[in-house]
């Protein structure tokens, strides 16, 4: 068979790779190989006990990451809070250049 434009009845496993290649372009739309960001609500992170919940870590390593100033926090006396998206950006860089 050269072409699909005519019905196949034939299963799948049956196609050549050249017929095959052609059904998934026909009816597969082109797809950008880029990997797709999700966009999640920004939303407020109160405290180094919240943070530690949000990034899954103990909560000595959330502290040392803000001390290591790796993302924005914003302190009001001696509460922090984070915004859920500068967290996760901060953690993207490292060492100055992206991941």
């Amino acid at each position: 068979m050269t072409g699909l434009n005519k019905v196949d009845s034939r299963p799948l496993f049956q196609l050549t790779v050249s017929e095959f290649l052609e059904l998934q372009k026909n009816v597969v739309p082109e797809v950008n190989n880029q990997p797709q960001q999700v966009e999640t609500p920004r939303q407020k992170i109160n405290g180094i006990r919240g943070l530690a919940k949000f990034l899954d870590v103990s909560v000595p390593t959330a502290q040392r990451l803000k001390n290591e100033n790796r993302f924005s926090y914003y302190a009001s006396g001696n509460k922090y809070f984070f915004f859920s998206d500068e967290v996760n950006a901060g953690l993207k860089v490292k060492n100055g250049s992206k991941c």
